[in-house]
């Protein structure tokens, strides 16, 4: 674990800058063939015909590196002993539930109803739980003690 708080300070500011980068840049590293019906045709039309498989792959993906740079950032900021092995454990019990509620909205999905396909899909694919951790885990560290 890096000691000296301006060098653990610079690494959690890159990392969160690769957090944004992957953001700006979905497009190109991560189409998933859903950006652009989640931009355009979302509300009247059907799913496009796309492999799941593959949409299967880019989320996850997606989610287990954002998940590794959340986890990395967390542990970083907060020196908590075991504190990498909780967060991997929080992150894959999320993603094992989220995939299979992912693919169930798949599956029963109707034309119109897309809500549930794009709440979940955003859910993985951006670190929401990392933001949800931060105040969990800065009120565990100030009543730690």
């Amino acid at each position: 674990m890096i000691k000296n708080s301006k060098i653990r300070i610079f690494f959690i500011l890159i990392l969160i800058g690769i957090l944004v980068l992957i953001r700006l840049k979905e497009k190109s590293f991560f189409d998933d063939g859903l950006i652009d019906f989640f931009k355009n045709s979302y509300q009247t039309g059907n799913l496009p015909t796309i492999n799941f498989i593959e949409v299967l792959k880019i989320i996850s993906l997606r989610f287990w590196l954002n998940s590794l740079i959340s986890i990395t950032i967390l542990s970083l900021f907060f020196k908590f002993k075991k504190l990498i092995e909780f967060l991997l454990g929080v992150y894959a019990l999320a993603y094992i539930i989220l995939i299979v509620a992912f693919y169930f909205a798949w599956k029963h999905y109707q034309a119109g109803n897309y809500l549930t396909i794009f709440y979940i899909r955003r859910i993985l694919i951006q670190p929401l739980l990392f933001f949800i951790l931060i105040p969990a885990l800065y009120y565990h560290k100030i009543h730690q003690d």
